[in-house]
């Protein structure tokens, strides 16, 4: 199973730092921040894969353990906004081509690679009395599930007894 938390802090926090803008996740019940910023939303949790899984063997303390490994995708949709258009514009591509370049390769490094990014789009929306500038893309990030293997025992010989009444 993966650590959607922890993948989520590495993402977002390598963005914030980069960029020097609030990152936050949608769909909350509290007070955006203030102009500009960066939202993000996983509109995919986790695509389907109908490979196998890779069996490894690790070593820990003279211990060994299996460990089953598949690669997974999961897909992000990340959406710049602003209250000046060319403000919104500008963060949108400076997010593209962060994950596009640096991002990829720092993120990498964590075991978080960006397998493909969408193009940018414009979605503005009209507020009650003004204009919100949105533009966003979507990208494609690939993991490994691991699954450890909790069985301890292993069986070498064993025999089947038939009872013939």
């Amino acid at each position: 199973m993966i650590d959607f938390a922890k993948i989520r802090q590495i993402v977002v926090k390598s963005i914030k730092e980069h960029l020097q803008v609030p990152v936050i996740r949608t769909n909350q019940n509290a007070e955006p921040p203030q102009y500009p910023y960066i939202s993000y939303t996983v509109t995919t949790l986790m695509k389907t894969n109908n490979g196998t899984y890779g069996e490894f063997t690790e070593s820990i303390d003279s211990e060994s353990f299996k460990k089953y490994r598949k690669e997974f995708q999961q897909v992000w949709s990340f959406t710049a906004y602003s209250d000046e258009d060319l403000q919104s514009k500008t963060l949108a591509l400076k997010l593209y081509d962060y994950l596009d370049k640096i991002g990829s390769l720092q993120l990498a490094e964590q075991e978080i690679v960006i397998q493909r990014i969408e193009n940018i789009t414009n979605r503005d929306n009209l507020l009650t009395i003004d204009y919100e500038y949105r533009n966003g893309f979507d990208v494609t990030f690939a993991f490994m599930s691991e699954i450890a293997d909790v069985t301890d025992e292993n069986i070498d010989d064993f025999q089947i007894n038939y009872n013939t009444n």
